[in-house]
């Protein structure tokens, strides 16, 4: 999640910020864009597990251990990227969907102190285009050390990343 690549802003926004809850701190995240395409076709991008690491930066794999109805269990391994240090960071994560609308991420297990995001998808119109407007919230707290002086920029250029490399995937896809 905390890699560099360049794709178009798309509108997209960001923000990152600092937190601490009992001595330990975490990061709040939210972030928005929105995608030329239907929301069954976010969807679609969105909950095919499998194929996430072809597009998230930094992600290298994400695999299905389970499914129950609307919950799946992933496991995810990523590579970050922090100044000159570089960690892998495997997590194994409850995805609850709420299908075309939300999805919910909580850590069960891995290397982060905590992991809980939520995604949310809407019909919304733009430049007289039809689309979906994508949501990001969230807090994180990562079991490695973030240097204070850049732990917020780089964890909010992460976030708009993500966000970028989403809403690039569901145009992708719907131009096809």
């Amino acid at each position: 999640m905390f890699g560099h690549f360049g794709f178009p802003s798309s509108g997209v926004r960001a923000h990152a910020q600092r937190g601490s809850r009992g001595g330990n701190g975490f990061f709040e995240v939210e972030a928005s864009g929105f995608a030329r395409g239907s929301p069954a076709q976010a969807w679609a991008v969105m909950s095919d597990y499998e194929r996430l690491a072809d597009f998230v930066p930094d992600l290298e794999s994400s695999r299905v251990l389970s499914r129950t109805g609307p919950v799946a269990i992933v496991e995810q391994v990523s590579r970050v990227g922090i100044m000159l240090m570089s960690y892998v960071v495997r997590m194994q994560v409850r995805i609850e969907e709420r299908p075309m609308s939300a999805i919910d991420v909580s850590l069960i297990s891995g290397d982060m102190r905590h992991y809980a995001v939520h995604w949310k998808l809407e019909p919304a119109r733009q430049d007289g285009v039809d689309g979906t407007l994508l949501r990001f919230s969230g807090e994180l707290e990562p079991q490695f050390f973030i240097p204070p002086m850049v732990g917020q920029s780089v964890v909010q250029a992460n976030v708009r990343q993500l966000m970028e490399a989403v809403v690039s995937a569901i145009e992708k896809r719907s131009a096809h």
